[in-house]
């Protein structure tokens, strides 16, 4: 069963992921949290495997992204703009890098998955809302990640 927390900015997003997600048999919602800092506490003492995170508004810090994908245990974050139906996923994934080949195979196993040459080139649209992926949704500033 895989540990689930929320963070929000709202609450009506964090009941609505909640509703969503409940009932599932695979997933196990173990906390929801509006305060950044409090959240980054609970993850620590809840251990979630992935960790939902509001990025509507003011998006997140990559503080607080840091500090999170630094927790034991967490693995993925989504981080969602539900204005734009867009969402971002923040893999920690640990490898031994004492080779070049060692750096290859790290930049394959993150292209793992995506399909088409367009979207491991990250020009391939989003199915819902059109927008290109690897880019910063419509009226928002691309940030530097951790």
């Amino acid at each position: 069963m895989t540990k689930l927390y929320i963070l929000f900015n709202h609450a009506l997003f964090g009941q609505g992921i909640r509703s969503l997600l409940r009932g599932r048999r695979a997933i196990q919602i173990v906390g929801m949290e509006k305060d950044e800092a409090k959240s980054v506490e609970a993850i620590q003492a809840l251990h979630p495997e992935v960790v939902i995170v509001e990025e509507s508004g003011r998006g997140i810090g990559s503080a607080t992204l840091s500090a999170i994908l630094r927790k034991p245990g967490v693995g993925r974050v989504v981080a969602m703009d539900i204005g734009h139906n867009y969402a971002t996923v923040y893999d920690r994934r640990c490898m031994t890098t004492t080779r070049p080949e060692d750096l290859v195979k790290a930049i394959r196993k993150g292209l793992q998955g995506q399909g088409s040459a367009a979207a491991r080139s990250g020009t391939a649209k989003s199915p819902r809302s059109g927008m290109s992926r690897g880019k910063s949704p419509p009226g928002r500033r691309a940030r530097a990640g951790p």
